[in-house]
């Protein structure tokens, strides 16, 4: 009752000065239920301050008495009759000069209603004091982020929203944050990031030898069960990779240390590795691979800031909102914008058409990419989830052809003007030894479309949309995956042919010096050749383990400086400002020769 800045006292003395001709009964009324006001007697204040509000003839208490019979409803705890009449009060009074408690008064019932839109709404039209109090409290028993990104959205520029939104969102677990959405709302308020679960890194500290543990599913149960350690091989050649590239780290003394650690796949494990003292004390951990395992992780390194990297992983959902987490992979975004410049820099004609495999990776691809071109003022005339059992409906549509039949004099006509053109003919099924003559054209007209791009791995469906471009042989454009090359039922001429743009994360630059010693000194080691996943290990360590030395444990403070850095055996990382390598290889085949289409630029910002 403190807020309400006019209170019984002051009310008669307001009255008999401004206004002579009160009615002695109005006075009498309303002082009756102000005793019942003050005693907690809210029925009757109610019944009385009722009479006084309803009478026909206008007098001094008449909007006084509105009010506080609403406010005697409300402590009641009628709040649809308080609500009711402070809203009449809104419509019919909206210049009376204490309308901001009015205001503040609504703002209560919605709040106790749960209805937090129009609770903030009257909140902020009350312009107390006590409404953006009233707020902050409201907002703050909320647990649901769901509903604070809805207010968010509703009053995006009210920044007690956005602080209760920003809080309750660094109130999570780092790996179940909204990164992207925490920091549009601590960048545009300019709050203090470190108040909101977004930590200073801290200073990097230049190391003689770097503590590296690796928490990968080794499952390694010894010697007696020998199949499930060839099904685990790949996790196994990725760590033999790095420890091939630690001995190169280490060639001219202990720089980095690697430790092994078997999550097992199972969350439990990796919580028991986590609570070891040694952890602590790591300067990078490179894995675990599996979701649950890599969620404890991130909250461990985010808790204790040490970075973290994913050897295998393309999504950004593996970072969260953890600074301290990097990918080693391109991101599945990344992949698709690079793509889609290639598109904008090398294709014309701008109608496109866009198949994904009905997937969460390659849908988000897909819409990723349509998005960035349809910016460049390209239109996206299909865009379409296929699978295997799908595709060929797609296949049919883009080589769908009707007739146009002819009679014998059109046909010599169209060729004396064309000889080029193809017309066909074929004996009549309506009339004996009579010749038909027609011309075959496609339903989707040639050159109409400039570019497809295919978001999907499949060999199958990709041979699909080659097989198509073949058939159509006209001027569209195909951007593909590297993983097509693999296919037995597409050659390498047909691709060069068609000009396909592979998007090729994983090309192998193979004429390179420090890729032939590598593979050369790997096979008179080992006796055989390395695996995919041996050269991801080993290009993983020597990358992180070089920046590391040159830069401290927080690496990427030296990323922007350092900028595009050329792998052993793949081409190489980009990171920038990013937690995910930037720069995705784009090939095509140019003389039977495949070739780097986007060569990479060093990244660094410009001063």
């Amino acid at each position: 009752m403190q807020l309400i800045k006019f209170g019984f006292a002051f009310l008669s003395l307001i009255v008999f000065s401004y206004f002579s001709a009160v009615a002695q009964e109005d006075e009498a009324t309303y002082l009756k239920a102000k005793e019942y006001f003050q005693a907690g007697d809210y029925t009757f204040a109610m019944e009385y301050f009722r009479k006084v509000s309803a009478n026909p003839k206008s007098s001094a208490y008449k909007i006084y008495a509105s009010f506080y019979y609403a406010l005697s409803a409300y402590e009641a705890g009628e709040l649809y009759t308080a609500k009711s009449m402070w809203l009449q009060m809104s419509q019919k009074y909206p210049s009376w000069p204490n309308q901001s408690d009015v205001n503040y008064w609504l703002s209560e019932v919605y709040f106790q209603e749960d209805d937090l839109a129009n609770g903030v709404l009257y909140a902020k039209k009350s312009g107390l004091p006590e409404g953006a109090k009233l707020m902050s409290q409201q907002l703050a028993k909320i647990d649901n982020v769901e509903q604070l990104e809805i207010l968010h959205y509703q009053f995006p520029n009210d920044e007690l929203v956005a602080k209760a939104l920003a809080t309750r969102i660094a109130s999570k677990p780092v790996s179940f944050r909204n990164n992207a959405l925490l920091d549009g709302v601590v960048e545009k308020f300019e709050l203090n990031p470190t108040e909101f679960g977004r930590p200073d890194i801290g200073e990097s500290q230049l190391k003689d030898t770097y503590q590296v543990a690796v928490l990968l599913p080794f499952m390694f149960d010894g010697l007696d069960n020998p199949r499930r350690t060839v099904r685990n091989r790949f996790v196994m050649d990725l760590f033999h990779g790095m420890r091939e590239a630690a001995d190169r780290l280490n060639q001219d003394g202990k720089r980095v240390e690697l430790l092994a650690y078997d999550t097992r796949r199972d969350s439990a494990e990796t919580a028991k590795l986590l609570m070891m003292p040694e952890m602590k004390g790591m300067d990078l951990i490179i894995g675990p691979l599996f979701p649950m395992p890599s969620k404890l992780v991130a909250d461990f390194s985010f808790q204790n800031k040490i970075n973290m990297i994913n050897p295998l992983s393309t999504s950004t959902e593996v970072i969260g909102s953890n600074p301290f987490s990097f990918l080693f992979n391109s991101s599945i975004e990344a992949r698709a914008l690079t793509a889609a410049q290639i598109a904008i820099d090398s294709v014309n004609n701008k109608n496109a058409m866009i198949f994904y495999e009905d997937n969460k990776r390659d849908s988000l691809s897909a819409y990723t990419y349509a998005q960035r071109i349809m910016e460049h003022g390209f239109e996206v005339v299909m865009l379409e989830p296929v699978r295997d059992t799908t595709v060929r409906a797609t296949y049919d549509l883009l080589t769908a052809k009707y007739e146009r039949r002819y009679s014998e004099e059109q046909k010599d006509s169209i060729l004396n003007d064309d000889p080029t053109r193809i017309i066909k003919q074929r004996r009549s099924i309506k009339e004996k030894d009579v010749i038909d003559y027609y011309e075959e054209f496609f339903r989707i007209a040639p050159d109409s479309i400039g570019h497809i791009y295919v978001a999907s791995s499949e060999t199958l469906i990709a041979s699909n949309y080659i097989s198509a471009l073949e058939i159509r042989a006209d001027s569209t454009k195909i951007i593909g995956r590297g993983e097509w090359r693999d296919s037995e039922t597409l050659t390498l001429e047909e691709m060069e042919r068609l000009g396909v743009y592979y998007i090729d994360p994983m090309f192998e630059e193979m004429t390179k010096p420090a890729y032939m010693d590598f593979r050369r000194n790997y096979m008179s080691r080992y006796k055989k050749l390395p695996s995919q996943n041996v050269m991801i290990g080993y290009d993983l360590m020597t990358l992180v383990g070089d920046l590391m030395i040159k830069y401290g444990n927080y690496f990427q403070q030296g990323t922007v400086e350092e900028g595009f850095v050329p792998g052993q055996i793949f081409m190489g990382v980009l990171y920038g400002t990013k937690n995910y390598n930037q720069y995705v290889p784009v090939t095509q085949f140019s003389e039977s020769e495949l070739r780097i289409v986007n060569k990479p630029s060093d990244g660094k910002r410009e001063e």
